[in-house]
């Protein structure tokens, strides 16, 4: 019933001309995946979101006159590895929504508020060719860091600007960062407290070359609140034989020891004409509280090839492995070898 009701809510709103251009995409990513861990028996199935994470949303826009734009939009996750609604993951409501924005754009920019994918989103996704996937080095060395976390943040309201000779920049508020982020006190859940956190990243871009950079940091009015503040930089240059990725960031919690820092690099080669070739290789320090007899440093390296048999459709095989140097290390691996499909 409630998979009838948001492809009627979808046709509804598709239908109507309140909204002169509306848009319905997504993706449907399966794969088959073996994942291993130390300790663990081989986990053998199928999974959503091999490559990209599977999802349905909806993109609209009204021209207000005078260069203004109204826009909106709605995106869902889709596990289509099992009965369950779009937003709903393996049964259960986590992770519901990527996004649900509304906002204004023009000459000025784009001003959005809602449930937004943030800064962090953005920037993560520029300098990973495998973001989101299920074989990521990215996120197998980044340790409790404030950009990934609040890559999509509730309560938010976000300007981006337009390009100025190809540098551009993104301001994120988050009102209510809740859970978002370490909070390392009681204070959030106390009356009269409250978490925030903002986001601010600088992009330029020229030709092969991208640069960026970016902050984030929490801000708390309780007395034991112990801030987090979050640096990154990163950039690619494409030299059409390969295209080259890296990525530097370092990660600082109040009271916490010391600070843990993170490094990724990433190589994209074409090796056919349909097909490409891609290689990680990520690494950590651990330098703060976040550093047990399970967490430690930790490297991670992927290999994947891609092979591309329409506009919309990729053949993918992918490999990521995982060590940990810790006292009960839990290394870990995964094997995916599936298909995505945009529409």
């Amino acid at each position: 019933m409630q998979k009838k009701l948001i492809v009627l809510a979808i046709a509804a709103m598709a239908s109507t001309s309140a909204f002169a251009d509306v848009t319905v995409y997504g993706v449907a990513d399966a794969a088959v995946t073996n994942s291993t861990a130390t300790g663990k028996k081989d986990s053998l199935t199928v999974t959503s979101g091999g490559l990209s994470t599977s999802r349905l949303g909806v993109n609209a826009s009204e021209d207000l006159g005078n260069g203004l734009k109204a826009i909106v939009n709605i995106e869902y996750k889709l596990d289509i590895a099992n009965n369950a609604a779009p937003g709903v993951a393996a049964g259960t409501p986590a992770d519901a929504a990527r996004q649900q924005l509304l906002g204004l754009t023009g000459d000025f920019g784009t001003v959005a508020a809602g449930y937004l994918q943030t800064a962090g989103y953005d920037f993560t996704g520029l300098f990973d060719p495998t973001a989101g996937s299920a074989v990521t080095s990215q996120d197998a060395v980044h340790v409790s860091t404030l950009i990934q976390q609040s890559a999509r943040a509730p309560h938010a309201l976000a300007y981006i600007s337009p390009s100025f000779s190809g540098l551009s920049f993104a301001v994120n508020h988050v009102f209510d960062v809740a859970n978002i982020g370490a909070v390392a006190s009681a204070d959030t859940t106390t009356a009269g407290n409250k978490t925030t956190a903002n986001v601010l990243s600088v992009t330029y871009k020229a030709g092969p070359l991208v640069v960026a950079g970016i902050y984030a940091g929490t801000a708390n009015d309780g007395a034991n609140y112990n801030k987090v503040s979050d640096m990154s930089v990163g950039a690619s240059y494409d030299l059409t034989v390969v295209k080259l990725f890296g990525s530097w960031q370092n990660t600082k919690t109040d009271n916490a020891l010391g600070t843990d820092s993170a490094m990724t690099f990433h190589a994209v080669a074409p090796v056919t004409a349909t097909g490409a070739a891609v290689v990680s290789y990520g690494k950590n320090s651990i330098n703060s509280a976040a550093k047990s007899a399970t967490v430690g440093d930790a490297s991670s390296f992927t290999v994947a090839y891609l092979e591309s048999l329409s506009k919309t459709a990729t053949a993918y095989a992918a490999y990521e492995k995982k060590t940990v140097d810790a006292t009960s290390s839990i290394d870990s691996s995964v094997l995916a070898v599936g298909l995505r499909k945009k529409f």
